[in-house]
Order: structure tokens, then C-alpha cells, then sequence
């Protein structure tokens, strides 16, 4: 990373995500139960894009957090490959990632779409190994990581995420599918009691 996008991510403000998270839950679950629309339950329109893209940063900055026992935090907001700039800290100091998301979406927004053809899209990126990019499966499907044919990227790390159980608690992150330690791990949704 040069010295250039190093001092830009040091000027962000970056946001812890298991408490938002955590507050964005009570009104996810007050809105369930009404009899509000489904684009609004589901954060589907323009208005509230930005809200769905923040959750998605959050839980799967969340879900690496606890994969490797830091606090992951988030600065949202787009750029020309990225779409937040994820922080932690460590001993040796701050580690910056830039995350570009992508979503396999809801059958009845994207029926079509499969997780495959997502994958073969990412071939555009050619100069990007500084560049992380979590793809949402925000559908209910049987997911096979080992089935999955990985094209030779050039990106620095490719992982996917999604809800295992239907009400949301319970969640999975698998990757890095460009390297060896390529694995799933189960996560709970963070629920404010521990």
C-alpha cells in the first residue's frame, strides 16, 4: 500500500461493527413482525442502499473478527474498487483492507444469478492483490465451497458469507478461496448478551 492511500485510510473514521449490529437487530426484528412492505424489511430500495451495504460490511467484518480474534473495524463508503476500508489493530500496528462486496441476491430480485457467475465477474480486476472481496449469499441454497471452480484472480483474498439459519442467528464465513487455508467456520449473530 503507498504512502498516499495509507494517509487517506488514516483520516477515515472507522466504526466498530458488533454494536451496530447489535442495534440494528431490535429494529430488524420490530420490523419483521409488521406489516411494513417487503422492500422496506429488506432494505430493497434506493433510499436504504446504503443502510443493506453498511449491514453486510458489518457482519462480515464481524464474522472475520471472531475468525481471528481482533476487533475488525469499518470505515463505509465507495470507492473506485472498493466499497469500505476495513481496520485492525495489532502488535505490528494498523492493517488497512479495502473490501469490494458482492451479493448473490434474493430469487425473487435475481433468480438467475448464481454464486459461479459472481466469481468469473471478479476476473476484471487486474492489478487488485491489495483487494478483498466478500460476496453476501443473501439466498437460501444448499452452498458447496469444494464445488466451487476458482478461476485464477488477481484480487488478494476471496470469501463468502451468509446466513445459515433462517432466522439470521447463526451465520457462516468461508474462504480464503485463494489459498490454502481455505475452510468455513460458524458464527452467531451478535445479540448484545455476551
Amino acid at each position: 500500500m503507498n504512502n498516499i492511500t495509507l494517509r487517506k485510510f488514516l483520516k477515515l473514521e472507522y466504526r466498530e461493527p458488533r454494536s451496530f449490529l447489535i442495534e440494528l437487530r431490535k429494529f430488524e426484528l420490530e420490523v419483521s413482525q409488521s406489516k411494513t412492505a417487503y422492500k422496506l424489511r429488506a432494505l430493497r430500495t434506493n433510499k436504504l442502499k446504503e443502510v443493506r451495504e453498511m449491514r453486510e460490511a458489518a457482519i462480515f467484518c464481524h464474522l472475520m473478527g471472531e475468525r481471528i480474534g481482533e476487533t475488525i473495524y469499518l470505515s463505509p463508503g465507495e470507492d473506485q474498487d472498493h466499497d469500505f476500508v476495513a481496520m485492525y489493530q495489532s502488535k505490528e500496528g494498523n492493517t488497512f483492507t479495502k473490501v469490494q462486496l458482492k451479493e448473490l441476491a434474493p430469487t425473487d430480485i435475481a433468480a438467475s444469478s448464481t454464486i459461479e457467475e459472481i466469481i468469473a465477474s471478479l476476473e476484471k480486476y487486474k492489478d487488485a492483490e491489495n483487494l478483498c472481496v466478500a460476496i453476501h449469499l443473501n439466498r437460501e441454497l444448499t452452498f458447496a465451497p469444494s464445488s466451487l471452480k476458482i478461476p485464477k484472480l488477481k484480487i488478494g483474498s476471496l470469501w463468502v458469507f451468509g446466513a445459515i439459519k433462517t432466522d439470521q442467528s447463526e451465520w457462516g464465513l468461508w474462504g480464503d478461496f485463494l489459498s490454502t487455508s481455505n475452510y468455513g467456520t460458524k458464527h452467531n449473530y451478535p445479540d448484545g448478551t455476551t
